[in-house]
């Protein structure tokens, strides 16, 4: 296959990824990219927990169909439950505690063959069921509105002030943060009694990792290292990882407030690297968003789409490497949203 028309199929099948389809099509989509890039078959069947017939069946699939020969037949929004299917699935709801969306999906394709076009057909079952569904979400009543944007305003400021050299390409701009990757992480709405609380067990915290990122902001570039972590000695190396990817350039931080970013092992860091030189051309800078909200960093934007593409692939995480593997994954392959910058009051003047 030529250059060009390799772009363009890699491209067509990206779009696919990206448009957060069922956890199958996600999958058999990964696997003929990943073929298509180069990739043994071997490697693929291990990162993505299939076989090599697997990836040889909708590799011909889409070498004849194109995108159309790996996604569903299923077409139209009628339903393809029979009236006793429906009861029944509406029972075994019932008899349930808790559960992922994946779960329902995967529980009407094993027991009926049926995939629904659209998501509301799901959610119609739950309602029918009485079970509600709820996601939840974080809120910190110490936000201080008027500390955010006096904290935007400040940060223009030290933008527009740089302004000519991040132009020139002599300043890098980062958006810094971490996620913590968790087993709990794929469960994204959970359904069970509206008059109860759901209430999940935590079987092992040691399934967890920390990844370190940074979003460069001009070019909109993604920078991921995985740590044991989140502490000094993983933030110091992840800022002499930064370095060396920008040996030539200075380097401008936004991130958190997190006690290991303001510890005397990363002011000891600044010092030793800035060393005598004046604060306009100091090689690696630091600054600190407004405390409790982490809405304004762009970053949790890539965190928040990546975690998303991960819960389609629920069931097919049989155990917590492989849902590390598929992280990194999703990353190396950039299959994720990247924030609009604008849409930042902060970073606007960057656009």
């Amino acid at each position: 296959m030529e250059d060009l028309e390799l772009k363009r199929v890699i491209k067509e099948l990206d779009k696919l990824i990206k448009s957060n389809p069922d956890s199958r099509e996600l999958k058999r989509a990964l696997a003929v990219k990943l073929a298509l890039q180069g990739w043994i078959y071997s490697m693929i069947a291990t990162t993505l927990n299939v076989s090599k017939s697997f990836i040889t069946k909708w590799q011909k699939k889409f070498k004849s169909a194109g995108i159309e020969g790996i996604k569903f037949s299923y077409k139209g929004s009628q339903s393809y439950l029979s009236r006793e299917e429906k009861q029944a699935v509406i029972a075994w709801l019932q008899q349930q505690e808790h559960w992922d969306l994946s779960e329902l999906e995967c529980y009407l394709i094993e027991q009926y063959d049926v995939v629904f076009q659209s998501p509301t057909s799901y959610y119609s079952l739950l309602a029918e069921a009485k079970i509600s569904c709820c996601k939840a979400q974080k809120k910190n009543p110490r936000k201080d509105p008027e500390v955010v944007k006096k904290k935007n305003q400040e940060i223009q400021f030290i933008l527009e002030k740089f302004m000519p050299k991040i132009k020139s390409g002599e300043v890098t701009v980062y958006a810094v943060d971490e996620v913590h990757l968790l087993e709990g992480d794929l469960i994204s709405h959970l359904w069970g009694d509206s008059q109860k609380r759901l209430k999940i067990p935590i079987i092992n915290e040691k399934n967890r990792q920390t990844s370190y990122g940074a979003l460069e902001l001009i070019n909109q570039e993604l920078i991921v290292r995985a740590y044991q972590a989140g502490n000094s000695d993983s933030t110091v190396d992840f800022i002499q990882e930064l370095i060396k990817l920008n040996p030539e350039k200075q380097i401008i931080i936004f991130w958190d407030g997190a006690a290991y970013h303001r510890s005397e092992l990363i002011r000891c860091l600044l010092e030793t690297i800035n060393q005598d030189l004046p604060p306009q051309e100091w090689k690696v800078t630091c600054y600190l968003f407004a405390p409790y909200a982490p809405e304004n960093n762009p970053i949790e934007s890539v965190w928040l789409s990546l975690k998303s593409l991960l819960r389609r692939c629920y069931r097919f995480c049989r155990n917590f490497t492989i849902m590390k593997r598929l992280f990194k994954l999703l990353v190396d392959l950039k299959l994720f949203t990247f924030p609009n910058i604008k849409n930042y009051d902060a970073f606007s003047c960057l656009i």
